[in-house]
């Protein structure tokens, strides 16, 4: 982005502070499990950088309940920004004319740990059945799911939890973890 379009931004972006901080009771009133959304457990916040911001948006709002909270573009048009809030979650999307994924870097796919940056995010969920319900009705791409404590963790393990790794359409990996009530969790939050 050029200097002059990421000033003229800035002033749009600063929005989002506002939008961050109000957006949450708003969102709170879409969520539930008789919607077949997804119900994450306490505020969540990520920002990605997307291919597709119309497809982006669609696949945030379906999953989450959400709604389109916050858009702005720089004057040129070479980026674009929108935020998708819902059931506790904000997810900023980002749209930038010459972005590239990072397989289109390296040449080929990448798994997520083996580029630097953000390799994925991540959701608490109140149950991670129904969530998992949800994204099978939503056709998500489903990269696996843990569902049982595997044998090898020792039996005084207090961190593990169950969990489902997802990708959106962007490629981008999403997990979420049920939550589980801090007297099963070993200690405080």
């Amino acid at each position: 982005m050029k200097p002059s379009s990421r000033r003229a931004l800035l002033p749009r972006l600063s929005l989002l502070g506002v939008v961050l901080g109000t957006g949450h009771a708003a969102a709170q009133g879409t969520a539930g499990s008789a919607t077949g959304r997804v119900k994450v457990v306490g505020p969540s916040f990520a920002a990605l950088s997307v291919p597709d911001l119309a497809a982006s948006i669609r696949w945030y709002r379906d999953v989450f309940g959400g709604e389109v909270v916050f858009e702005a573009a720089s004057p040129d048009s070479s980026t674009k920004v929108a935020m998708v809030a819902g059931s506790g979650v904000r997810i900023e999307l980002v749209w930038h004319r010459t972005a590239r994924s990072l397989s289109a870097h390296a040449g080929r796919q990448l798994p997520p740990d083996q580029s630097f940056g953000p390799a994925k995010i991540g959701f608490f969920v109140t149950n991670l059945d129904s969530t998992l319900a949800v994204l099978r009705a939503r056709r998500a791409t489903i990269e696996g799911t843990w569902l049982e404590k595997p044998a090898s963790l020792p039996a005084t393990d207090t961190l593990w939890t169950r969990n489902i790794l997802v990708r959106d359409t962007s490629g981008t990996y999403v997990q979420f973890f049920e939550r589980r009530p801090i007297s099963s969790r070993g200690g405080n939050e």
